[in-house]
């Protein structure tokens, strides 16, 4: 049984390392989280998680229609994350996320343009969670949680004396603002939960040896619900919008091809085999996009996670 987290691991590795799943339209730093973990440790209590994501982008939209474009036919990474999240009140849990690239990707029509490929750390992401509103008798409570991503990782890389473009650089290169909140309801004796929130992200000018660029805020909002079809199994529903505003190059020039609005369906199924470990499974795919000006578009993506949780420090 003690097995069964390293093998369900190294199962999503083996599984999504083939062709036909990696890939998906690139953004520097770590991508945002399909889902929202906001739930508090408790007090002095610790919980480790580790998250494998895919995603795969291979079509170019003008707007929200589809165009033909003989450039990049894939465009992708491979993901890991270690997670941390500490109580150190029953009320405040810090959260220290760090995440590595196994694989950052763009393929191109033409064969005799090589495949520009980067590995390396992203960025570390520090934030804090704490409860704005519980109501246990009415099944309802808000968390939320705040925080700021540090360009620790790999940037300005060069490969084979030729300068990556952002999009395929490991750390964003940036500091990045966040914050959001999560309010849940339990319904039909807690067997139901019905939740919604956003967040915002907003970052700061990156000015290094290959880049004068700063990236659009992005606002998240999502809307679900979720079910225990058993003890140890639950399924959710959710759907996601990510709005993000326009890129700007160095003397405040607008990047054009860059920010728009996506809607996101994305279903997760939560199996907890025994105390404290939870696997969790979760895909997105797009339902609405509209992208400002010609860009290429994300087609699905995928995760696993594998989490520890109320180990006692």
């Amino acid at each position: 049984m003690k097995k069964l987290p390293l093998l369900f691991i190294l199962g999503c590795v083996m599984f999504l390392q083939q062709e036909t799943l990696i890939a998906q339209c690139c953004a520097a730093g770590n991508p945002l989280n399909l889902t929202l973990d906001m739930e508090q440790n408790g007090k002095q209590q610790l919980q480790l998680s580790v998250l494998f994501r895919s995603s795969l982008s291979d079509t170019y939209y003008n707007g929200n229609e589809v165009i033909d474009i003989d450039y990049v036919s894939q465009s992708g990474f491979q993901y890991m994350e270690l997670a941390v999240a500490y109580g150190l009140t029953d009320k405040l849990s810090l959260v220290l996320e760090s995440g590595y690239f196994l694989s950052k990707y763009e393929r191109y029509v033409n064969p005799d343009f090589e495949r520009k490929n980067a590995t390396g750390l992203a960025d570390l992401n520090l934030a804090a969670r704490f409860p704005l509103w519980n109501k246990p008798s009415a099944q309802f409570k808000i968390n939320a949680t705040a925080g700021v991503k540090l360009p620790v990782g790999a940037f300005d890389v060069v490969v084979d004396q030729v300068k990556l473009p952002i999009q395929l650089q490991p750390s964003s290169g940036a500091f990045r603002y966040h914050a959001a909140i999560l309010a849940a309801k339990g319904l039909m004796r807690a067997n139901w939960n019905a939740f919604g929130g956003g967040g915002v992200e907003i970052s700061q000018r990156i000015k290094s040896k290959n880049f004068d660029y700063t990236y659009g805020t992005v606002y998240t909002m999502q809307l679900g619900a979720a079910v225990k079809l058993h003890p140890k199994l639950s399924v959710s529903l959710q759907s996601r919008a990510e709005i993000r505003e326009k890129s700007q190059r160095e003397d405040n020039q607008i990047v054009e091809a860059s920010g728009g609005t996506i809607v996101l369906l994305v279903p997760q199924i939560s199996v907890t085999p025994f105390n404290n470990w939870n696997f969790q499974l979760a895909f997105s795919a797009p339902l609405y996009r509209n992208y400002n000006s010609i860009q290429l578009g994300n087609k699905y993506s995928f995760s696993c996670l594998v989490s520890r949780k109320n180990i006692r420090f």
